[in-house]
Parts: structure tokens; sequence; C-alpha cells
């Protein structure tokens, strides 16, 4: 609408609130017939025919011509019908579908709905745990919090900066995985690109794993073999010993 009024203006050339201006009579819209510019502001709307009409004095009697706004109500009688018809129900603009249309009972209920959601909200605030608790349950990072030299307890940084601190320093730790994983990669890439330039195969591999298990095998049988063997002397030691006393001889 503001462009419109803006060509409008344009083509009418500088305002003159008391009187008809000579340079307006001469050039813009003002040369056409009386009849094609009661047309063409049949077409403008009521605030565009306020601004037609504060240009000039002829235009402001063409805007207030009687014919020209019955015939604008004669097409809105009209029209209206059809308009109506095809608009949508209330009650689809009405919530909770819609809020394009709030009664002063819709706005009580928003008013009483968000009280409600106040009262819930300080109570779940007032039950909600101490900041000392979910910081020694690693709920909530040290580095959010600073500890009160009066009281002793966990209070929030006055300087906002301690989630910043700590989501940089979880990008660090995520950046040092990343970086180890991709070192630990290569360096086994590297290893299984030089075995098979060698031509070590998978079954060698498995001759190596499967020797190395048998090993470890006769490693543990001679532990135990060790083992049971100086029980066994033990015992019979002390076998032969008690026989000895029995049959009083003196050993």
């Amino acid at each position: 609408m503001l462009a419109r009024n803006d060509m409008v203006e344009s083509e009418l050339g500088p305002r003159d609130t008391h009187g008809d201006n000579n340079q307006v009579a001469k050039n813009g819209l003002l040369r056409l017939p009386d009849e094609i510019l009661v047309s063409v502001l049949y077409y403008l709307d009521v605030p565009e025919l306020l601004v037609i009409s504060r240009t000039s004095h002829h235009l402001r009697a063409l805007a207030l011509d009687p014919y020209l706004h019955n015939r604008r109500l004669r097409f809105t009688t009209l029209t209206l019908p059809h308009l109506l018809s095809t608009r949508p129900p209330l009650s689809s603009l009405q919530p909770p579908t819609s809020a394009i249309y709030l009664t002063r009972t819709h706005l009580a209920a928003r008013r009483l709905h968000w009280s409600l959601v106040c009262i819930r909200l300080n109570r779940s605030l007032s039950r909600r745990p101490g900041l000392s608790s979910l910081v020694s349950a690693n709920i909530l990072p040290r580095e959010c919090c600073r500890r009160d030299r009066a009281s002793g307890e966990y209070v929030f940084s006055a300087s906002g900066t301690g989630g910043l601190v700590v989501e940089r320093k979880k990008k660090v730790e995520r950046e040092k995985v990343k970086e180890g994983l991709r070192v630990w990669l290569e360096r086994k890439a590297g290893e299984i690109g030089r075995r098979r330039e060698a031509g070590i195969g998978v079954g060698v591999l498995v001759w190596r794993l499967q020797r190395r298990l048998k090993v470890e095998e006769r490693r543990e049988g001679r532990a135990e073999r060790r083992e049971v063997g100086t029980e066994a002397g033990r015992v019979r030691g002390l076998k032969m010993f008690w026989e000895a006393k029995g049959r009083g001889v003196v050993v």
C-alpha cells in the first residue's frame, strides 16, 4: 500500500495543501479526464484515497465524489456474500487449532495456564538438588562453578565462561582421541603392508599364534609338575619319619 501511495504521489508531483499548483496541473495525472481519474480511484482503498485527497483540491473533489463511493459500495455488496461463504469457520480460527481469533475466555485461560506453569516450575526448582551434590555426582562440571570461601559450597560462576571452557575442553579431548586413533590405524596399516611385501600370509600368523600358545602351555605344565613333585617328596619324607618312629628306630 505504501508503494502505491508513493507511486501516486510521484505521479502527482509535490503536494499543495493551500490550492492547485500550476506545476501539478501541467504534469502528472491531472492532464487526464475526470472519468479516467474516477476509474483509477475506484481501485484504490480508503487510506490511499485519503492520501490522494491531500494533494490538490481537484483530486480531493474527485476522491469525495458520491458516485465513486456509491459504486464502491455496490461492488462490495455484490462480492461480500461470496467472500463470506468462502471464509473459514470460526472454530478453525480459535484454539487449539489456531490462535487468530481469541476471545476473553481464551485470554483468561491462557493467563491461568501460564500461572499454573509458573507454580509447577517454582515447586520443581525448590525440590531440585543442591549445586554441591550435582558437582559431586559428576552431573555438573566443576569448571562451571566456583567454591565460595565463606560457606565452602559450590556456586555458579559469575563470569559465565565455565560452559565455554568445558565445551572447549571436551572438543580438545575429542580431537586427541581422533588423532591417536588415526596414528594407530596408520601404524597398523603400515605393518599390514610390510607383511604383504615380505610374503607373510595369514597361515604364518596362525602358526606363530599356535606356537606361542604351545610354549605357554608347556611352561604352565612344568610349573605344575614341579609343584606336584615338591609336595610328593615332602609327604614321602614325613611318612618315612613317622614309620621309623613307630618301629623305634632313631632317625
